[in-house]
């Protein structure tokens, strides 16, 4: 989803950046989190993904293979047309600049309290640009693009989100799809996105391993992976629904 491809090591200094200076005047509890967050962080790589090149997807024709499975139609019990998202096909068109010291300082300081509601104001907290900053979850996809501000005033934004599933389907099995999609037996160490039989279905696997589940071989299919998916007739309405 970034721009950038390496992989970026901390330099020496990087806690010297004034963002990361912590203020004296915050919570003597919540300063020491901060500290405790950015210590660990700092013993880590990261990884900027590849992104997924939408121009040679459009040139070739392989951009409308896949973009019905990310668009999601929410309808009422007789099949009128309520919303449209559009936030999937959005999210993995995001190819920004990514920047280690806000990384690192948003990574460090986030907190997200799931018992509060959408629309709360409260629900994230965070630092960003050496400034503590809260927002809605709501508010936060706007801000990345995810919805629009029209789109989160429709009334029926939510009851599209109150409908959106962000739990495993109690039927899935991973080995009866990956035998549907593969035709062969499912093993999470050797599986891989070239063994999916569907172009379309390939090329959501990419998308998926660029950006939600990011991994370094961006190749392997874990069973995080395969849930995206679901089965071929189903996944239209599946994938744009989960998270």
């Amino acid at each position: 989803m970034a721009r950038r491809t390496q992989r970026t090591n901390p330099p020496e200094d990087v806690t010297d950046h004034r963002f990361l200076q912590f203020p004296q005047t915050l919570n003597d509890a919540t300063r020491a989190r901060y500290v405790t967050n950015l210590s660990l962080l700092l013993t880590k790589e990261i990884d900027i993904a590849p992104s997924f090149d939408w121009e040679l997807a459009t040139r070739t024709g392989l951009d409308a293979l896949i973009q019905e499975f990310l668009q999601y139609t929410h309808s009422d019990a007789s099949g009128v047309e309520l919303f449209v998202c559009q936030g999937w096909a959005r999210l993995f068109r995001i190819q920004e600049p990514v920047y280690r010291e806000f990384l690192l300082e948003f990574y460090a300081t986030v907190s997200y309290d799931p018992r509060k509601p959408l629309d709360d104001r409260t629900a994230f907290a965070f630092r960003l640009g050496g400034v503590s900053r809260e927002c809605s979850v709501i508010e936060l996809a706007t801000r990345v693009g995810i919805y629009t501000a029209d789109e989160t005033r429709s009334v029926h934004f939510p009851t599209f989100l109150a409908d959106c599933i962000t739990d495993r389907p109690a039927d899935y099995n991973e080995n009866t799809f990956w035998a549907e999609i593969t035709g062969g037996v499912y093993t999470p160490s050797t599986a891989r996105g070239g063994m999916i039989r569907s172009t379309t279905y390939r090329m959501l696997h990419q998308l998926i391993s660029m950006s939600l589940t990011h991994h370094k071989n961006s190749e392997r299919v874990p069973s995080t992976d395969l849930v995206l998916f679901r089965r071929e007739e189903d996944v239209s309405s599946r994938l744009p629904r989960h998270g």
